[in-house]
């Protein structure tokens, strides 16, 4: 996935998501947090530990069958920025940019924006 410019930033708005959606770290199958809030270009994920920022992670987004069919889509994610959650202090909040996923993947993506997701 090509990096987006300043101009395709900002058409993109997060969309809140009412689904609690588990992130998986593929390398270690384990759950680092729960899906807050998406775009096709970045997700954002409460989680329960600080996740090192600039690094790239494989992440598989666990879907229910209803959202697009598949249990899964699977992408390659840099951590931007992770900090201590302003009301939950034992939380994390950390934002991904998507830098590689499949062009189904970004339709899945921008499908669970439409349809489950409230502008922010």
């Amino acid at each position: 996935m090509d990096k987006p410019t300043a101009n395709e930033r900002r058409k993109f708005r997060r969309r809140s998501l009412s689904y609690y959606l588990p992130i998986v770290d593929n390398a270690t199958q384990q759950i680092i947090g729960h899906l807050v809030d998406i775009s096709p270009i970045g997700i954002m994920i409460d989680c329960k530990r600080n996740i090192p920022s600039s690094q790239n992670f494989n992440l598989r987004l666990d879907l229910m069958e209803k959202i697009s069919g598949r249990a899964s889509v699977e992408f390659v994610a840099r951590c931007r920025w992770c900090r201590a959650d302003k009301i939950q202090p034992y939380l994390y909040n950390a934002g991904f940019e998507i830098v590689s996923i499949s062009p189904d993947g970004v339709e899945i993506i921008k499908n669970i924006a439409d349809r489950y997701g409230e502008s922010r």
